[in-house]
């Protein structure tokens, strides 16, 4: 059923709320539908419907709107409500074309509308449609993304899609809420929108709410934890959480109320929505809590999550809340085995596996499975530890030789062991195996699953092998049991010994292949020792390729863990065409850094030589290095706030107060330290002007390259400029500005709003034009920016730096031209083509080496 007549007027009652005053009037023909008989949401239903619309804001504060080819207009995407829309809301979210999870509420609407619009359709006599008004109900969304996702068109109605900023937005109602909300924060980051309380006891047990069963309930009938979604009257999120558990659980009050993690879920329309979990201690009596919504509040072990239906990823968050807070105390025995489990101290278990079957529509059959035999079958689970360490030769991993009266003796192998029994996981299982055997000790959160293995050995027994790498440990490796291994080595995880046990040999042999899961069944007669020529490994494809490119490797997590602590959280906030990859982190106590790692050692030695010389000159105004790793060519930086000036809208006075602020930075940068003599042959980088010309030329205009080859011959007899500190890529998209006031530590005498810079890989010595080449462009026919940079610079360019300026510009972009047609990058192109022809206005005739025109 498509939304309610009683659920419309709700959300523009919602809505007039905010704007009664200015828009009432305007929507009296809207609220004298909804009196009327007709369905509203019809649109069959005349003079007027209702209609809604997504307003998708990207990270640069961009709204997405598509040019329609019949009526030629551009709108934000929307349109008729449908039949299977269970809310406008909804109706929204699906106008919008994007995938489940690509959409998110912003903080600032929620789910109310941004923006009611009443407008008129001109009659279509193709359609057979008269003249009628929408009452468009505009909903905002942000992209979860840090880059907008390709759109799906359909041709016939759509000619493009483009991004405007707010202040280019089509519709003026809609452009004046953008407006106005911005200072409010509505920036294009998601946020959480919901808060939820991870409540435990201290001694292990874990307070779970079982949800209602009823249509349209997010996540029905399953354990969830308390908490719910922010209203628009919550301050904060914590306000959000205290006011969802004073009308859940009443007189439940939780202590110690802090952040633990944010959580990802999706809601029943498809969008994404983080969740701010909070942990907090309380100890009560679960049944005498008086509980106003859901069906039970209980008291759950992380042993029993298994077999406990969840919300998504419920039991992740649980089980790491535990290991990072170990109870203090056994917790008391308010749970027993189920009915067909073993006995406790029962060291065989039963190894269940489940189809997952779907007919050819994608539905999911049910029903019973006729169990083989009537007795399961058991088998021993056993744990195997891969310590791996990185070395110049590559990684390496942890043997001990095999000795004694046990299986395999005088083979290698990896330190492992079974489970002592049920009341021991794997990972800790793992812990203390490691323990017992090399004497090191092993933190639960550096315990990464790498494969799991069923093997069977040549005498017909099987057991199933679960292999977990580790990075990081505390103790040096030793042989802690002689009695059982009497030699212990790191090797070369290419060149592994061949007195191995063949199961061991067969694990490593599937972790390095980077496989979930592998079968090795031996057959009898096979060697306990690993033979090439009798490898039973057979490895199991994963449903979907194991490997997240957005994700960073072991090596860089292990790195940024040592230098912050615990990371809770990584987004990807690399720039589209470029090859360095940058993290956003946020840390388990709540703290924001940036991971990067370089394409090159060049850019790694780059950065970090201008982290550690001029940018600390800075101050705030720069990011602070917090750690470094040449090998992996890695850094982890302090996070500078702002946003990116590039695509930014500014009102005149404010742009000219933060230009004169970029002026002041370059001036801290170039007098870093002090000036240099250049080096012999520094000049403009000419040596390449001929081949950026042929990769060029197709995009070039007639002139373009004479106009070039021409600034070339006039660069040889430019006289030399000093040397200093350069930031190197110092253009808008590197710099950040922030709405407040600049920050507490900047120099006195630099009032105005704070700007900083970002993005060191490309800093080293050179001329002090050299930061102005991108830069350049943003004062295009505004002079009055120019004025205000070179006021924070504290003196104007010389003329031999002006020549050098127009040279170096010039090179650059055909350099980004020829780069550009390569890569297949129109944007570049077009970034290129558009500062050759700036260059070619402003100096009809190539400037000579003074300055002056020839």
């Amino acid at each position: 059923m498509p939304p309610s007549r009683a659920h419309i007027r709700a959300t523009v009652e919602a809505y007039l709320s905010r704007h009664a005053d200015e828009e009432r009037d305007a929507l009296q023909g809207f609220l004298a539908a909804l009196d009327g008989t007709g369905e509203p949401s019809s649109r069959a239903t005349l003079p007027g419907h209702v209609t809604c619309s997504a307003v998708v804001i990207d990270r640069d504060r961009r709204v997405l709107h598509i040019d329609h080819r019949v009526t030629g207009l551009t709108l934000c995407p929307g349109g008729h409500i449908e039949a299977g829309d269970r809310t406008l809301l909804a109706a929204a979210v699906r106008e919008a074309g994007l995938r489940p999870g690509d959409l998110c509420l912003t903080p600032q609407f929620l789910d109310e509308p941004i923006d009611v619009d009443v407008h008129d359709i001109d009659a279509d006599p193709a359609k057979d449609e008269a003249a009628q008004q929408h009452f468009d109900i505009r909903f905002a969304f942000y992209l979860t993304a840090e880059q907008p996702p390709a759109l799906a068109l359909l041709d016939e109605e759509v000619a493009r899609a483009q991004w405007l900023p707010y202040a280019d937005v089509r519709s003026p109602t809609l452009r004046v809420k953008l407006l106005a909300a911005e200072p409010r924060g509505l920036d294009g980051y998601p946020e959480p929108v919901s808060a939820n309380a991870l409540i435990h006891d201290g001694a292990g047990r874990y307070l779970l709410h079982l949800r209602d069963d009823r249509e349209g309930m997010w996540e029905p009938w399953v354990l969830a934890l308390v908490g719910g979604k922010r209203s628009r009257d919550d301050a904060t999120l914590d306000a959000t959480l205290l006011r969802e558990l004073a009308e859940e659980v009443p007189g439940l009050q939780p202590t110690g109320l802090m952040p633990f993690a944010v959580q990802e879920a999706t809601s029943v329309d498809g969008l994404a929505v983080p969740i701010a979990v909070y942990a907090g201690h309380w100890s009560g009596d679960a049944e005498a809590v008086d509980l106003r919504e859901g069906v039970l509040l209980t008291w759950c072990t992380v042993d029993m999550l298994h077999r406990l239906r969840l919300s998504p990823g419920l039991e992740t968050l649980i089980r790491r809340h535990a290991a990072e807070h170990p109870a203090a105390k056994e917790p008391p025995d308010v749970t027993g085995p189920l009915a067909d489990e073993a006995p406790p101290g029962t060291e065989p278990h039963v190894v269940g596996v489940h189809p997952h079957l779907h007919d050819d529509q994608g539905r999911i059959t049910s029903g019973e499975i006729a169990t083989s035999s009537s007795q399961r079958h058991t088998e021993p689970v056993d744990v195997h530890l891969i310590l791996r360490r990185e070395t110049a030769g590559g990684p390496q991993v942890l043997l001990s030789r095999r000795a004694g009266q046990v299986y395999a003796a005088g083979l290698w192998h990896l330190p492992s062991g079974h489970l002592d029994g049920p009341h021991e996981d794997i990972v800790t299982a793992l812990i203390r195996e490691a323990w017992e055997e090399t004497g090191v000790v092993i933190d639960p959160a550096h315990v990464r699953a790498a494969v799991t293995v069923h093997h069977r050995n040549p005498g017909g027994a099987s057991r199933t092998g679960h292999f977990f790498e580790v990075h990081r440990w505390q103790g040096e490796p030793r042989i802690a049991e002689p009695d059982v291994c009497d030699a212990m080595q790191w090797t070369s995880l290419d060149a592994l010994p061949t007195g191995m046990v063949a199961y061991c040999r067969a694990g490593l042999d599937a972790y390095t292949t980077g496989a979930r899961l592998a079968v090795h069944f031996q057959l009898p007669g096979d060697a306990v020792a690993f033979d090439p020529a009798a490898d039973r490994l057979r490895l199991v494809p994963d449903m979907t390729d194991r490997k997240d490119p957005d994700a960073p490797g072991a090596a860089i997590v292990e790195f940024a863990e040592q230098a912050v602590g615990r990371i809770t959280q990584w987004t990807d906030t690399s720039w589209a065409r470029e090859e360095s990859r940058v993290w956003r982190v946020h840390g388990v106590q709540g703290g924001t850094w940036y991971v990067k790692v370089h394409q090159s050692k060049r850019f790694h030695g780059r950065e970090v030589r201008g982290l550690r010389t001029w940018a600390p000159a800075l101050g705030a105004a720069a990011p602070r290095l917090v750690a470094a790793d040449e090998a992996l060519r890695a850094v982890v930086l302090t996070a500078v706030p702002g946003r990116p000036l590039h695509g930014a809208v500014l009102a005149p006075e404010r742009e000219r107060k933060v230009f004169q602020r970029i002026g002041v930075l370059a001036r801290r940068v170039h007098r870093a330290s002090p000036p240099r003599p250049a080096p012999a042959g520094s000049g403009p980088a000419v040596a390449k002007a001929d081949r950026h010309l042929a990769g060029a030329r197709s995009h070039l205009l007639p002139g373009d390259e004479e106009f070039v080859r021409d600034l070339v011959r006039q660069a040889k007899d430019l006289p030399p400029l000093e040397w200093v500190e350069t930031h190197g890529d110092f253009q808008l998209r590197n710099i950040l500005h922030a709405p407040g006031p600049r920050a507490a530590d900047d120099e006195a005498e630099d009032s105005g709003p704070f700007v900083a810079v970002i993005d060191l890989e490309r800093s080293e010595p050179g001329p002090a034009v050299r930061d102005l080449v991108r830069l350049s462009d943003a004062w295009h026919g505004r002079p009055d920016l120019l004025a205000a940079f070179l006021a924070g610079y504290g003196r104007p360019l010389t003329s031999a730096e002006q020549a050098r300026l127009v040279i170096d510009a010039a090179l650059d972009s055909v350099s980004a031209i020829a780069y550009g047609s390569a890569h297949d990058d129109p944007e570049l192109i077009e970034r290129g083509r558009r500062t050759l022809a700036r260059l070619r206005a402003e100096h009809h005739n190539s400037p000579s080496p003074t300055g002056e025109p020839g």
